[in-house]
């Protein structure tokens, strides 16, 4: 195939993907069977197989049993991760205590005068809670109920407020995040505590203190400017506590505190599934010594399983769908042909750094997904780096975190779109508010990873 017949319809494929989902078209069915597709016309065509040496015998029957295969690994692998993730925090927000650990995190800081200097530490809070709280709309929609009001009690506009609400999530990281844990043993190749201590934590934590400077003084010059155009501030009522425990606060952060302990301790390996599997074990024994009802604290084990299932229909479901996708990119040959004229140009690493990461940055703001745009290009970075010659965090990292920014601006994101309806304000606006934060961030993530790594 002509190279710049390859690189067309490379991009014409990935333009009528992005474009089906932006449609709404579930996206879990466009990536498995456009994918499966593009590997039958060649199976039929070029009679080559997908399997390789693993072939069933027939090209055709090879596509079906390559997209079954990637049932069964990430069923049984990395999806097994974000599942029993999603139980635990799902769970932690079932009984409180996720509730508890941010207003008490919270909490204190009302007791500030300067609104901003306020605004600034529940940023930098609520980033760290999304250490334990991985769902950008679950820890946004638990900050409004109590974060929120704290800000607009002092002062602060609804739409500054909601503003910090979504950006506190805009870095997906730590060791139970579902993107970075696909980042590090899908992508890189690494385990997920090296990945997290040697690349991915230092840079979120220069990006979280950059953002946190900037933060406020961008909607502090917002805010000015929307009273000078005779725009008013509703105070709200201070944020409820919840009704389990103080020590509950500790119980979202366990499986976080036993995977950094024993990754110091080389005679013990020890996984973040059985990180969680301990902290549940451990929440369900002070559930039935706290709780009187000994048959609800049992029944409430449903909620860890429906949470479970969730994930794989939500998220696991993507990675199966985004393998079969990934597989039918590198098929097309566009991006091996890119990535090869890169390698020959001088200072390529940063510019397909740049440019990868755009990708996913613009993905994630068009599918409202930082976990779809992440895990439908993030399959494609070991194949250019190895073009390239570089280590493969070097173009996974700025593209991993990219994904998240770009889903803090936008409009169909279910971030987005929650916090509209809770803060009573336009999505527009909400987008707006976060476009220049989150374009800075995208930036600032460029220059951060390529220094980092």
């Amino acid at each position: 195939m002509n190279n710049t017949i390859a690189v067309i319809l490379t991009l014409l494929y990935i333009v009528i993907v992005a474009t089906l989902v932006i449609k709404k078209y579930n996206s879990v069915f466009v990536f498995l069977v456009s994918g499966m597709a593009i590997l039958l016309i060649s199976a039929i065509i070029g009679g080559n197989s997908i399997m390789g040496d693993k072939t069933t015998g027939n090209a055709v029957i090879d596509v079906f049993a390559y997209a079954a295969n990637a049932f069964k690994s990430n069923a049984s692998g990395v999806g097994l991760t974000l599942m029993m993730v999603t139980g635990y925090a799902v769970y932690m927000s079932h009984i409180g205590a996720s509730t508890k650990l941010a207003y008490l995190a919270t909490k204190p800081l009302s007791k500030i005068k300067n609104p901003y200097i306020v605004l600034s530490m529940l940023f930098i809070i609520g980033t760290l809670l999304k250490l334990v709280i991985t769902s950008h709309a679950g820890l946004a929609m638990l900050l409004m109920a109590i974060a929120f009001p704290i800000l607009t009690s002092l002062g602060i506009s609804k739409l500054s407020a909601a503003t910090v609400m979504i950006m506190c999530g805009f870095v997906d990281w730590g060791p139970n995040d579902s993107s970075a844990i696909f980042a590090a043993e899908n992508v890189v190749g690494m385990p997920m505590m090296d990945y997290f201590l040697t690349y991915q934590g230092k840079t979120a934590a220069i990006l979280i203190l950059v953002c946190a400077v900037f933060l406020p003084i961008y909607l502090r010059h917002m805010d000015k400017k929307d009273i000078s155009a005779g725009g008013t501030v509703t105070k709200a009522q201070m944020p409820q506590d919840a009704s389990c425990p103080a020590c509950y606060a500790m119980l979202p952060i366990v499986p976080l505190v036993l995977i950094t302990v024993f990754s110091f301790i080389p005679s013990i390996n020890l996984d973040v599934v059985t990180a969680n599997l301990i902290g549940l074990f451990f929440v369900f024994i002070l559930e039935l010594v706290r709780r009187k009802d000994r048959k609800e604290v049992t029944a409430d084990f449903s909620v860890v399983m429906k949470a479970m299932g969730n994930s794989f229909a939500n998220v696991v479901s993507i990675l199966i769908g985004a393998a079969v996708f990934a597989e039918a990119i590198k098929l097309l040959g566009g991006i091996t042909i890119i990535s090869n004229t890169l390698a020959a140009v001088k200072s390529a690493p940063i510019i397909t750094m740049a440019l990868m990461s755009m990708i996913t940055f613009f993905a994630g703001m068009l599918l409202g997904s930082g976990n779809a745009s992440w895990y439908a290009f993030g399959p494609l970075v070991p194949d250019v780096t190895a073009q390239m010659g570089v280590f493969t965090a070097t173009i996974a990292l700025p593209m991993q975190l990219s994904s998240g920014i770009g889903r803090c601006m936008s409009p169909v994101a279910g971030v987005v779109i929650a916090i509209s309806g809770m803060a009573e304000l336009d999505i527009m606006d909400i987008v707006k508010g976060c476009s220049i934060p989150a374009v800075v961030m995208y930036i600032c993530n460029l220059v951060v990873s390529y220094s980092v790594v």
